[in-house]
């Protein structure tokens, strides 16, 4: 049955839709609901709303906006938290987080990665984010080795609706976002769209960010049937800050950035120093309730993503770009120097596709004890295309046959399939449980070293057959008390560069983690609480070997035994409507068990080894912490403080002092007026203010390091991410 409406009278004009009448209309976030955790999956995971996010959206990338939650550190290239980012939930990297957007996997196949760069802005669309640590339950996408981010666009929206939204501050950051809505036209049909644009100079010097982003959905909902179009679009230019600063400069000029200087440190760094890419995601959602208590979910997607790093590069081998040569030149005491190197400009290009869809079948409630069921998955495919070209040599001329692309690699191809199937049971009364089964399929091809002695490479496949239990137990102890336990097997194959940088011989295998988790939430009007016990243990998951390829990248290496485990606390407390404290810490030990660290020997030639029977896991802090204070001083006036700490991260898996991140704390404070003056047009008229890191903590929060045995000696080189000292953000928001 469609919305009704009151039958049209004669000199009147027909009836709006009531509110309740509304709330029949089967909405997108009834339908998203497939791969997020409740209280009754026994796992530990926080749900992040849309107005948290909007208090914190000065145009700062999703890891800053998501600081506050438990056992997270981010990162910035740059130093702003625009640009290039990155979020470690319990000391795993993004590679290692699952993202999905409306249900459909985010991650890059081949790195694994997520790079919020291109989605700008995706806060301002954002209807809730549930952020699962640990395993989580069944997702689609590659396996989530420490958490789960679980993201949800903006929801139904009745009334039509505009908004304009600006933001400036330091280092010339400055965001613009426009919104707008149609709300319910003849109560089944509604259009959202939203433009923003955020730009940044940042911290480091010519750490510059361009960005751009267009949302757009069109829905169509009635009681049973939702159907829904989603185009995102986001594009980035961000000059490039990847390289760190060499530990040498921190004290000196913590915001010299070495992109760009190839040719020289006395001639100015090459403008052109960029990072290009385009990511577009297309999702058409289907939902149709089939009977009372059975809904199917189907989304059709499309993520295609385009673009290139280009660089300068000194005293480069004519034979490595297909340039003819040598050149002769005079040289100084007569004759002429043969010249088989030049400086060239180079573009690095991906282009990818990913493409298929996921579907969801869920039942609740079931007869019996089965209060829900889900049968969910995904059937997915991929291409990559890596290439690079040259766009200018300084010398040389280019071979026609080559033109200028001197190396194209034959398109990456994968596919992954995966399937599981849910209960939620009602055992007692009192005790609920849940358990989930997924199979996973992934055919990856790809082009890499083959294992001959001359290092050649050719098109090979893997295959991964994943199989993955998962189980949990809640207990209600008092109405507001709740005890739960979980266990999770999660696997996850190797990323592209476990395949590229690494010999055939020593090619890495599949990681497998147990996941156990142990924890007690209360739930009062003025208290929400949460403890929770975890214990990760991982076999063969991939760490930093202390080995290098050919151009420096840190290659990886499976270890037999390892793990992570820790206790994690969150509590806010609202003793008065006014007063807001929330504090979250996570206190964990991350080990290795018989790790072996490799440097290369230029002396002896091979490498040394060097032998831990324990070591601690890179980037993984024993202690974190974060703590959130809300003070409503007058009605509309909020002001708040917030703060954060992480503790000493290794850059390597020695434990080494010398090489590692120290410690920091970091303040910030937040100003909000939010006033309704309900005339003029105008629903909310919002100001804010955002002083970040208040006592100008010169901190570092993300690094690497290297080494190597020459000349007799070890040496290591260290590099660092420098954050900014005191800058700050204010917006304007105005909403119709």
């Amino acid at each position: 049955m469609g919305l009704a409406t009151a039958p049209a009278r004669a000199q009147q004009p027909p009836a709006l839709p009531d509110t309740s009448k509304v709330r029949r209309i089967l909405t997108p976030e009834a339908v998203v609901t497939a791969t997020r955790a409740t209280d009754k999956t026994g796992t530990a995971y926080q749900n992040v709303s849309r107005q948290e996010l909007q208090a914190r959206n000065f145009g700062q990338d999703i890891p800053y906006l998501l600081d506050q939650t438990p056992s997270v550190v981010t990162t910035s290239d740059a130093g702003t938290g625009v640009g290039y980012t990155g979020i470690r939930i319990r000391g795993t990297d993004g590679t290692r987080i699952n993202v999905t957007l409306n249900g459909v996997p985010v991650n890059e196949a081949e790195s694994h990665g997520v790079f919020f760069v291109d989605l700008p802005d995706l806060a301002s669309s954002t209807q809730s984010i549930q952020v699962q640590r640990g395993a989580g339950p069944s997702t689609n996408g590659a396996g989530a080795f420490g958490a789960s981010l679980n993201v949800e666009t903006l929801g139904l929206r009745p009334k039509a609706y505009a908004e304009v939204n600006n933001s400036a501050g330091s280092f010339g950051t400055w965001k613009s976002t426009i919104m707008a809505g149609t709300g319910l036209i003849n109560g089944h049909f509604t259009v959202d769209a939203r433009a923003s644009r955020v730009q940044s100079d940042g911290y480091v010097d010519r750490a510059s960010s361009r960005l751009k982003s267009l949302y757009l959905t069109g829905t169509y909902s009635d009681d049973k049937t939702l159907l829904r179009a989603l185009v995102l679009t986001g594009y980035e230019t961000t000059y490039q800050s990847w390289y760190g600063l060499a530990d040498s400069l921190l004290r000196r000029n913590r915001r010299y950035n070495e992109a760009g200087t190839d040719a020289g440190q006395h001639l100015p760094a090459y403008k052109n120093q960029t990072d290009n890419y385009q990511q577009d995601y297309y999702q058409f959602l289907i939902s149709r309730q089939l009977t009372p208590t059975l809904n199917l979910s189907v989304t059709p997607f499309w993520t295609r993503g385009g673009g290139y790093y280009e660089e300068y590069k000194a005293n480069q081998e004519f034979e490595k770009y297909g340039i003819g040569g040598p050149v002769y030149q005079p040289a100084a005491g007569g004759g002429f120097d043969t010249l088989r190197t030049t400086d060239v400009i180079r573009r690095r290009w991906l282009k990818t596709d990913m493409y298929g869809a996921t579907f969801a079948l869920q039942a609740r409630p079931v007869t019996g004890r089965i209060t829900e069921a889900t049968l969910g998955g995904a059937v997915v495919g991929y291409r990559g295309q890596h290439f690079d070209e040259l766009t200018w040599a300084q010398r040389g001329t280019f071979i026609p046959e080559t033109g200028t692309r001197y190396n194209d690699e034959p398109n990456a191809h994968k596919q992954d399939v995966n399937v599981y199937g849910r209960l939620n049971l009602d055992l007692t009364s009192q005790l609920a449980g849940f358990a989930d089964l997924q199979y996973r399929f992934v055919r990856y091809e790809l082009y890499a070293p083959d294992g001959r002695p001359d290092g050649a490479k050719s098109q090979q496949a893997t295959r991964f057959n994943f199989l993955n239990p998962k189980f949990g137990l809640t207990y209600q102890l008092r109405p507001a008390t709740q005890l739960y336990a979980s266990f999770a097997l999660a696997q996850r194959e190797p990323t592209r560069t476990d395949y590229t940088d690494t010999p055939a011989e020593r090619r890495p295998t599949a990681e497998t983690l147990y996941n156990y988790e142990l924890g007690l939430r209360r739930a009062t009007e003025k208290v929400q609480a949460n403890l929770n016990f975890y214990y990760m243990y991982y076999r063969n998951q991939l760490v930093l070997s202390g080995r290098l390829d050919d151009v420096g990248n840190a290659i990886h290496t499976n270890v037999a035994e390892s793990y992570r485990r820790g206790v994690e606390g969150q509590v806010t407390y609202r003793p008065v409507p006014a007063l807001s404290l929330t504090a979250t810490a996570t206190v964990s030990q991350n080990k290795i068990n018989n790790y072996t660290d490799y440097l290369t020997d230029y002396d002896q030639g091979g490498e040394k080894a060097t032998t831990f029977s324990q070591t601690n896991i890179a980037f993984s802090p024993g202690f974190t912490a974060a703590y959130t204070v809300e003070y409503e001083a007058l009605p509309g006036l909020k002001l708040a403080t917030l703060a954060r700490y992480a503790g000493r991260q290794y850059l390597d898996n020695t434990s080494t002092e010398a090489r590692s991140i120290a410690p920091y704390y970091v303040q910030d404070v937040r100003l909000r007026y939010l006033w309704q003056p309900q005339k003029w047009g105008f629903r909310e008229v919002e100001l804010a203010v955002l002083v970040n890191n208040i006592f100008a903590t010169e901190y570092v929060n993300n690094g690497y390091t290297y080494g190597y045995v020459y000349g007799g000696q070890t040496q290591y080189f260290n590099y660092y991410y420098p954050q900014a000292k005191t800058n700050f953000l204010a917006s304007l928001n105005v909403r119709f």
